[in-house]
This record gives structure tokens, sequence and C-alpha cells, in this order.
């Protein structure tokens, strides 16, 4: 079933999660007095021909969080990634060239990242996991859905497109362009620019996509603006959406708890 009603949606995860959980969610591991990213020391694993970074934080089923552009792990929501770790395995990695992860010195892309992406899952043993990505992290997860779809249980898209060439996403486009063209850009950054600016999209290919998506939006996004998450809902079998009112870009630092508890919620069907 397809979730496009907004205040109906949230009515229903509100009345949800106050008949199951309470006020306190008292069987979270996780105390939000004690938890930060820095209290999981980083791990390393070699990928293809990089080291890349890792945190774990709580048990259960995995579920692998990919960083939005120029972020890493250090910069995520404490609060959001607290209530995912109270139900699930949360694993926090860096991309090449960022944060705790080294680069090789070559070109990079999309595609590149997802693959990346699964040759951690396959040095952490892991033959699948829910998968959530937020802006360019999720239009690698779009990517490693497509090309490694076994390894994705849930998809979960904040922030997405299915490509940087349509009229929505003008804004973001320019903001990579100029990234990609100023001198003064960091020479990491700048290659990251560059593969945005590189990759293709996946609107035709929406429709292979066979995992279970729920894809979040904000309806005050400007670089991604919601519509877009609403056309990959028509484009997708087994898509879900749930759009949150007055809310931006990268929604989960904002409305952290509201995100998590919709993630867990959706999560919990099979």
């Amino acid at each position: 079933m397809k979730i496009i009603n907004v205040i109906l949606t949230l009515i229903l995860i509100t009345l949800a999660f106050s008949g199951c959980i309470g006020t306190e969610d008292q069987s979270s591991p996780y105390d939000s007095s004690t938890i930060s990213i820095n209290s999981s020391p980083v791990k390393y694993v070699h990928v293809n021909d990089i080291e890349i970074g890792y945190r774990e934080f709580g048990s259960g089923e995995p579920l692998l969080i990919i960083m939005p552009f120029a972020s890493t792990m250090d910069m995520c929501n404490v609060t959001f990634i607290e209530h995912l770790a109270g139900s699930y395995r949360v694993i926090l990695f860096d991309n090449r060239g960022m944060g705790y992860s080294s680069e090789n010195n070559g070109s990079f892309s999309i595609a590149l990242f997802a693959n990346d992406t699964a040759g951690l899952m396959d040095a952490l043993g892991l033959d699948s996991a829910h998968i959530f990505g937020s802006s360019m992290g999720s239009v690698i997860a779009q990517e490693l859905a497509l090309e490694h779809p076994e390894k994705v249980d849930w998809l979960i898209l904040s922030s997405t497109t299915y490509s940087l060439d349509v009229p929505q996403t003008e804004i973001l486009k320019n903001r990579l362009q100029y990234r990609a063209s100023d001198p003064d850009t960091d020479p990491v950054l700048r290659k990251y620019a560059e593969g945005n600016l590189e990759w293709s999209g996946t609107y035709e290919r929406l429709p292979e996509i066979q995992n279970k998506v729920l894809l979040l939006a904000g309806n005050k996004d400007v670089l991604t603006p919601s519509e877009l998450s609403m056309e990959i809902t028509e484009q997708v079998p087994d898509a879900h959406l749930v759009q949150f009112e007055d809310v931006g870009h990268l929604g989960e630092q904002y409305l952290p708890e509201e995100y998590a508890d919709t993630i867990i919620y959706f999560l919990g069907f099979e």
C-alpha cells in the first residue's frame, strides 16, 4: 500500500507508537544522557582499494546508514541514531575520502560509492541489511538496490531524487556545479560534486526495484522537492511515502525522533 495521505499517515504512526512504547522507550539500551557518536569506537575494514571507517550502535537486524554529500558519521544527529539503535544494529560509515575513510586519488561516481557499500557489507559478513540513505546517500542507496537487490531488505530514502537533470533539482545542480568549478573547493569535495553531476539517474530503472521502499520527504525541501519522492512512489512497485509538514532537506536532522519512529514503524511490517 502506498502512503501518500500525509496527515492520516502521521496520525496512524502517532497512535501506534503511543500504544506500544509509551512516553519513554524503556527497552532501549541507550540513554540520551550518555550516548554520543564517539561512544562507539571507529573500526576499519579494507574494501576495494580503500580503508573504510565505521561505527556500530545497538543490536538486532542490521540498518546501514549512507552519508549525504560532504558529510561524515561524526555529523549524524545523535537523537536519530539513539532511537534507531534501540531497535536495530545501526552501522554508520564514511564514504571514501571523507572522515575516517581513505581514497585512492581516482575519480568518484555514485556507482563507485554503491560498490563500496556492497563491499563493506561483505567485509562485515552481512548478507543483507536495511539501507537508509539521505540526499546523496539516497541515490547511492538506489544504485545499491538496483545492482545488488539481494543485499537490501527495506530501502529507506530521505530527501531523494531520481535525477539531477530535472527542473525540480535546479538549485541542487547549480550548487554542485559551483563546487565542481570553484578553484577554492576542497579537491575531495570537487570530486564528489563531479561524481554527482555525472550520475545518469534512475528514473527508467525504478520499476526494477523489487525491494520494499520507504520514502521520507519534507514539503519545504527546495533541493529535492517532495514531488520527486511522489514520482518515485508511483514508479516503484512496493513503495510507501511519508511527507512531513514544514520540513526541508535532510529532515532527519531536524525531526530526528519523528523520522526514526517512522522508520521503526514501517520496518516492523514484513
